[in-house]
């Protein structure tokens, strides 16, 4: 007798996924970007979706760092003028453990201000059952996402797996789009090289790698990395959309 191996189900509609993941790598500044994420209970049956950045460089826990949420207003203010940043057990437990977890599973104490914070929050509709996701960049900064639900077994069983996978991407599309918007913001439009200028404009009149590697007399290698750095440069996270942003920048 063959076992079948059972493989989990995907929770986001592909066509969803595409659509949401596309949304945010062309996103080309913050308001952009928060757009999009206010999009994700809708297109993906949540209740609400929370994307915190909480610093870089050791400086963790910013309260004024960059904050996109569909929780409402009024939870919002109060959770800021409350200080809760500072006592709030979902943070700690991201920014001390890099796997994903559920709310459900924290041990927090009776009568303690994280507990008290969290039961608070049932009174505001945040949801009955949530995951979050650590982040953590390439440089070091770390982020959290989370997703809530109104259903309390939304993340059980194989379910869970699921919404790991399919969240844990979208989180990290989340946060690079946020690193690549503010890398650009304070940087500015840095100086593309000649080879930069040059693999750039022939990639806009259509040209393959290959094709450009061979009219410019460059290896493949040099060519990849000439629109790499092209795409940092001018804050694009593909090329077209570095394409976009140089002709409106006018340097191609």
């Amino acid at each position: 007798m063959t076992l079948r191996q059972t493989t989990a189900p995907t929770f986001i509609l592909p066509k969803a996924l595409q659509g949401l993941v596309s949304s945010i790598t062309r996103a080309q500044s913050l308001p952009d970007l928060s757009a999009v994420l206010k999009t994700l209970p809708e297109n993906c049956n949540m209740s609400n979706v929370v994307y915190y950045f909480a610093g870089s460089g050791g400086d963790f826990m910013n309260p004024d760092g960059f904050t996109c949420t569909t929780y409402p207003r009024e939870w919002q203010e109060r959770y800021y003028n409350q200080n809760y940043l500072l006592i709030d057990p979902v943070v700690k437990r991201g920014l001390h453990n890099g796997l994903p977890f559920e709310w459900r599973d924290l041990k927090i104490e009776k009568g303690t201000p994280g507990y008290s914070m969290l039961m608070e929050g049932l009174d505001y509709s945040l949801g009955h059952a949530a995951l979050s996701i650590p982040l953590l960049g390439t440089d070091g900064s770390r982020g959290l996402f989370a997703i809530t639900s109104d259903d309390p077994r939304k993340f059980e069983g194989l379910a869970r797996v699921s919404f790991v996978r399919d969240y844990q991407m979208l989180a990290n599309y989340v946060h690079e789009a946020y690193l690549r918007i503010t890398a650009f913001q304070a940087n500015g439009v840095q100086d593309l090289s000649a080879e930069e200028k040059a693999c750039l404009k022939l990639a806009a009149e259509g040209l393959l790698g290959h094709e450009i590697a061979r009219k410019l007399k460059l290896s493949d290698p040099v060519v990849r990395l000439c629109l790499r750095v092209a795409r940092h440069k001018l804050g694009a996270a593909t090329t077209d959309m570095a394409i976009l942003n140089a002709n409106q920048l006018g340097v191609i």
